[in-house]
């Protein structure tokens, strides 16, 4: 976990983020490429929603609020994209001023964000 960067944060925007760690393998040998095939299916999201709500309320959720979750969840995705994005660029930035070796490529991985966050702002536009 990246506890350094932990926030207080809109619910929905930590499960929005938690989704697209899905689909990092930062073990591969591309691993700022994010990889969209494997990011949580419909079944998927819903038992998480569903285990999420009722950890919190004790009881089934109904399908609103799953409806509404997930919406939340679709809502805030691409502000973690964007977030993610900013701190690729800043970690670039931090490397070339001290003359690092590159452990990472930050800037692949920033690009790779921006575009994951304007397939997302995309996506929702075109779904309202």
């Amino acid at each position: 976990m990246d506890f350094e960067y932990a926030s207080p944060n809109p619910a929905a925007f930590d499960i929005a983020n938690h989704f697209h760690e899905w689909t990092a393998d930062y073990h591969s040998a591309m691993p700022w490429k994010l990889q969209p095939s494997v990011y949580p299916n419909h079944h998927q999201r819903r038992t998480f929603y569903e285990s999420y709500l009722r950890t919190f309320s004790g009881i089934k959720p109904s399908e609103e609020q799953l409806r509404l979750l997930d919406f939340q969840v679709r809502v805030w995705s691409p502000a973690s994209h964007a977030m993610w994005a900013i701190w690729g660029i800043i970690q670039a930035r931090e490397e070339l001023e001290t003359d690092e070796d590159a452990e990472f490529e930050y800037l692949k991985y920033a690009q790779c964000r921006l575009n994951s966050f304007t397939e997302n702002v995309l996506s929702l536009v075109n779904s309202l």
